[in-house]
């Protein structure tokens, strides 16, 4: 791939990475509840997740999953009973005290990190759409003249820093809006908002077809 392709390609790349979706949701709830930083840790369990896919897009598999109604029926609706999940758990959560100092002991701190990245991985790997960007948007960004494979592993790695971006931004303004919160009455209303917009997220995707 050519810079001046990769120059046309990055800008496209991060507006689909800026769109928003389950992921940039969760992220921006992760900002409010353990700021930006430990949000953008979380994202290594998309970027591993939309890594998983854009191989099997780049096997064929993922055509299989677009053409399939049954296979794609069976991802969307583990995504959509996923982020129902979520959404209801987030709604239920008791009320916290936010504090202005995010101390934690090293062994918590790992648990609490390594149970974010698994919650963006599920939230990813259960979205159909991320399978039909990687089968039917990816592919038509290639040059067919040139070796394929390398420009899909660049168009991939592109992608991954774009949601890494995105998600920064996200983590951003959910801080923002923690900064806002500091009793636990304001940070339960915060959790029923959040919910609803995971549940509304679970509706949409609910409603995702193949075309």
């Amino acid at each position: 791939m050519t810079f001046s392709v990769w120059l046309t390609i990055a800008p496209l790349l991060m507006l689909l990475s800026l769109g928003p979706g389950p992921n940039n949701f969760t992220a921006m709830h992760n900002g409010i509840q353990v700021g930006a930083r430990k949000a953008l840790i979380a994202v290594i369990g998309r970027n591993f997740a939309f890594s998983l896919l854009m191989l099997v897009s780049a096997l064929g598999l993922g055509a299989i999953i677009v053409s399939s109604a049954f296979w794609f029926s069976v991802v969307k609706w583990c995504g959509v009973a996923y982020l129902f999940y979520v959404g209801i758990k987030t709604w239920r959560s008791a009320a916290v005290v936010l504090e202005e100092h995010e101390s934690e002991e090293g062994t918590k701190a790992k648990r609490g990190n390594f149970a974010r990245m698994r919650q963006e991985f599920l939230v990813a790997i259960g979205n159909p759409k991320a399978v039909l960007l990687f089968t039917a948007i990816f592919p038509q960004m290639l040059d067919l003249s040139q070796p394929v494979s390398m420009q899909f592993f660049w168009m991939g790695l592109t992608f991954c820093i774009t949601e890494f971006i995105a998600a920064y931004v996200y983590a951003m303004s959910g801080k923002q809006i923690r900064r806002l919160i500091r009793s636990p009455k304001g940070m339960r209303n915060l959790n029923r908002s959040m919910g609803s917009v995971f549940v509304m997220a679970s509706g949409f995707l609910a409603t995702a077809t193949r075309a």
